[in-house]
């Protein structure tokens, strides 16, 4: 068997176009809606990173967590709403909480959940 270039051309195509079909079809990631929590109430773990914009619950695009790539410590994002999320356990170093909708409770705090009850 001998390879073929142009056969190994058009199944690469046809793979990516497939991809392509497949997500259209399936239509955009819903990351949420402002106001939309996946799920609240985990204690924090680690030190704070305290950031000078509000958590909106859906992706935002400053990388907060990225400290942690070079030092390796736990940490969550504390947003000046007073909501908070967690970064993703070390060695990783993304924004796990916010990009999953997912809020984490800061030591001594009520959480939204518990203040309404």
């Amino acid at each position: 068997m001998r390879f073929d270039p142009t056969k190994a051309t058009v199944a690469t195509l046809s793979a990516i176009l497939a991809i392509l079909v497949l997500q259209t079809i399936r239509g955009p990631v819903n990351h949420g809606t402002q106001g939309d929590i996946a799920q609240e109430g985990d204690p924090c773990i680690g030190e704070p990173i305290v950031v000078d914009y509000a958590y909106d619950n859906r992706m935002l695009e400053p990388h907060a967590c990225k400290i942690q790539c070079s030092d390796n410590k736990p940490r969550y994002i504390q947003y000046t709403n007073g909501l908070a999320t967690q970064c993703e356990t070390p060695p990783g170093c993304n924004d796990w909480g916010e990009d999953r909708r997912v809020t984490c409770v800061v030591a001594g705090e009520v959480s939204v959940a518990e203040s309404s009850k």
